[in-house]
């Protein structure tokens, strides 16, 4: 069972300012794993897909917009955030999930 949970969710620590004042430095999230995103929600991706020198392996944002091939467009909540303005759209194969709660 224990693996099956592995596969579907993950825990995901915060890290940085990008997400304020909704997410803070810390905070853990729970992400239902290959979950569609739809606009609005917040999505976790792996950040080199992305940002290729990024020091990050993960990057917290929510989805703007969806584009057909099922790529988004992300944006910080914080207004000084790196996001889609800044390198583009995220692809869909960059996407781990969707964040369903804050622990």
């Amino acid at each position: 069972m224990t693996g099956w949970l592995r596969r579907r969710w993950r825990l995901v620590v915060v890290r940085g300012n990008s997400m304020a004042p909704t997410l803070r430095d810390g905070d853990r999230l729970v992400v239902r794993v290959g979950r569609t995103p739809t606009p609005g929600d917040v999505v976790v991706f792996r950040a080199r897909d992305v940002v290729p020198d990024a020091d990050l392996t993960w990057m917290v944002k929510r989805v703007h917009r969806v584009e057909p091939d099922g790529a988004v467009t992300v944006r910080g909540d914080n207004a000084r955030s790196q996001d889609s303005r800044h390198f583009g759209v995220v692809p869909r194969g960059a996407i781990l999930g969707v964040a369903r709660w804050r622990r």
